[in-house]
Parts: C-alpha cells; structure tokens; sequence
C-alpha cells in the first residue's frame, strides 16, 4: 500500500463487502476508519459469491487474499449449457488460465465465510466497527452521519456503502430525487445442498468432483451452480419469472414451485433440486445511471450498490464495490490536507463511474443473451459461443477476448 500523507477520520456507512473492504484499504493506509453496520451481528445472508481476478488483485494487495484461500473453490470452468439437455455451449477456462493470464485466480465462497474475514482484518487492522448503528441521514455541509437513535459522527470523509436503498445517496448526494431499484422481471431463488448428499446421489456426485460452475441458460430462466466451502456444500441460484421485495434477501420460496419452474430442464437439474429442503428468495434489480456519486461538498461519496447496484448475470457486483474502495485509499492517499479530498473523489468518480456503468449494461445485457427464448436468435447465440474465435465477439463475455481482459484485467489502484 502506498503511504498516506495525512490522517483522516473517514465513517464508512455499511459493514458488507464493499464496506469492509473500502475500510481495510482506508485503514492500511492510516486512516482512522469507523464502520456504521445497521446489524447487530454478522449474519449468514445469502450463500455462493464469485470472486473474479480482478478483486483477488486488490485482496492481494491488502493482505488479505491469504486468509481466504482455505475456505474457496478453484472452478475449472464456468459452463454455459443448454438449459434441457446439459450440452456445453461454451467454457470460459478459469484455473489455471485466470492465473496465467491476469496474474490472479478465480474463487468461489460462501459469502458469509467473505464477509466474516475482512470484518475480523479490519477489526485487527484498527478499524472501529459499530454495530446496531442504522443510518438515518447524512449533513453534508458539517460531514455528519445522524443514526435513527440520534447518535452523530462526524468526519473528514463520509462513505456510503449502505445499499440499494441508500440512506446516503437519497439525504446527501442525490438529493433531489427519490433513487428508486429498478427491479428486473426476474427473482432469484438460492439453496445449498451438503456434500455427502450430493455424493451419495450418482446422477448428481460429478458436480461435486468435476469442479466447475455450472450455468443451465433457457427462456427466461437460469441455474447457476457452483461447490463453495472448499467442497463441503454446494450452492444453486435459481433466476425466474416473479416478484418479491427489494432489499429482502431472506424471504422464504415455496419448493415445489420452485421445482416447478425448472421441471423442463436437464434431468442433472431436475434431480439435484430433489435434494433442497428450503429454499429463499429475492428481486433482482439495479439502479439507473446516477448523475453523481460524490455530494456538493465532495467529503460525501458513494461505491457498490449505493452507487451502481448492477444485476448478478456477469459476477461483479461485490468486486466493483471492493474496486471502488481500492479507488479511493489509493487517490486519499496523495491528499496532504482535508482540503484536496474534494478534487480526491471527483478522480474517483471519473474513474470508476464510467467501467461501474459498462458493467452495469453489460450484467443486464446477458440476462438477455441468457433468457432468449428457443428460436432462431437461440440458435444463432449457441452457434456463435460454440466456435469461440479467438478475434470475434463472443455472446458470452465471459469469453470474449476483449471485454474479459478489460473486466478481469483491470488494476483498480492504478487504471
């Protein structure tokens, strides 16, 4: 890490991912960190998440990429297949070709086992995180995060990490309006299903020992499908027609009409969705292009879903907002006083706003070239992500030359 020129009091509003990490960062290079987490504990929300080579990077450079490994899974692949009959489409080649080629591998973890490691380094790091601290506004003129108990911080630098529905961006930056989530036409079902049950079950233990993440695409719908805990379990996403509440992650699905949504797909599928005993779902949705993301003052700014909460179908959304927070420790580290932390998080909204959108467009763009629905333009898209040329556009961006060395080869302290 670079080091810093003057100590600032920066309160980070949010202990999630892109929180945490932003707030390691910040406190690697001297800063005094103070974390606002609405939670009264760390809970296990969600399940799988993907870490690409381009959050591994910045892990890396906090120290923390090590402390990790023990709990992910190196995929070989990711697999796009038929939704009805498992064939492969197309292979993005992850272990060891990540490494090889961007210098950084491709995990996948359960994200409480994520979350739970960067809140015990920033916790050994020095940084201050305050629970049951639920943001009720921000003042940007004096810099101060007012709680709903009354409790007020104030600092040199707010940061919001609070969310899609950010108390932060909606009092202090985008103030104007009211940022309403575009919720897409799709929830998401997740479930995990234990190892030994997999195994024990032969038309299913291949996913278990063949390591790759397996992504069944058809008509509106999707099965992504990964092992996490270094094997110990294996983790679904389901993507769907319907509606639930946004912001919710634990609202619970009802099985069988989960099963029912897929009973048309490969028999893998159909098979492995017998082993799940409960299942919870959420709304997928996104934010619309925000005219800003740092406030009036420029002590005020905004990363991850706060700024550019994206759609799942490209993995990025935890590793923009880890790249967001590497932005910002790297362009706060060459401010002397308070007063170049404006000029500060204005480069940082120039640099990150722009890729943050493309990925943005690129996330729904795919949930497109998914869920086409069987018909010429399908045979077509499996067509062409069969041939995978290597100097032509590849429906799959995970595989297409261009747009996957532009996402996984970026240096989030330095492009």
């Amino acid at each position: 890490m670079v080091s810093v020129k003057n100590k600032f009091k920066i309160i980070v509003c949010g202990g999630g991912l892109g929180g945490l990490g932003c707030a390691i960062g910040l406190a690697l290079n001297g800063h005094h960190v103070i974390v606002l987490e609405a939670a009264s504990e760390i809970n296990e929300v969600g399940a799988g998440i993907q870490i690409p080579p381009n959050c591994v990077k910045v892990l890396n450079e906090y120290g923390v990429a090590e402390k990790l490994k023990k709990y992910v899974t190196k995929p070989a692949n990711i697999n796009l297949r038929r939704y009805s009959t498992g064939e492969i489409l197309n292979a993005t080649k992850l272990d060891p070709h990540m490494t090889e080629t961007y210098g950084f591998p491709y995990w996948l973890i359960h994200r409480a086992d994520y979350q739970r490691v960067l809140w015990d380094y920033a916790l050994s790091i020095g940084v201050a995180i305050k629970t049951c601290s639920r943001i009720d506004s921000v003042d940007d003129a004096t810099h101060t995060v007012k709680l709903v108990d009354g409790t007020t911080y104030t600092g040199d630098l707010i940061v919001g990490a609070d969310g899609i529905r950010s108390k932060v961006r909606d009092s202090a930056v985008v103030d104007e309006e009211v940022v309403l989530p575009t919720p897409s036409s799709n929830c998401a079902y997740r479930a995990t299903v234990p190892a030994e049950e997999m195994l024990a079950d032969p038309v299913i233990a291949h996913l278990m020992t063949d390591i790759n993440s397996n992504c069944w695409i058809g008509y509106r719908r999707h099965v992504m499908a990964y092992p996490i805990r270094n094997g110990k379990m294996y983790n679904i996403v389901m993507s769907h027609p319907g509606q639930a509440a946004v912001g919710k992650w634990a609202e619970p699905g009802d099985i069988e009409e989960m099963k029912n949504h897929y009973k048309n797909f490969d028999p893998v599928v159909v098979q492995l969705l017998t082993h799940v005993k409960t299942v919870l779902k959420w709304v997928l949705a996104d934010l619309p292009t925000l005219p800003r993301w740092v406030s009036k003052s420029g002590q005020t700014v905004l990363i991850g879903d706060a700024a550019h909460a994206m759609l799942p179908y490209l993995a990025q959304g935890a590793a923009q907002a880890i790249e967001d927070g590497a932005c910002i420790s790297s362009l706060l580290s060459q401010c002397e006083t308070e007063k170049d932390i404006p000029d500060a998080m204005r480069k940082y909204e120039k640099r990150r706003k722009l890729r943050c959108e493309k990925i943005q467009r690129g996330a729904r763009d795919n949930g497109y070239i998914w869920h086409m629905p069987d018909g010429e333009e399908q045979e077509q898209r499996d067509s062409d992500m069969k041939l995978q040329p290597a100097d032509k556009k590849n429906p799959n961006q995970w595989s297409d030359p261009l747009f996957q060395k532009w996402m996984f080869g970026w240096d989030a302290f330095r492009d």
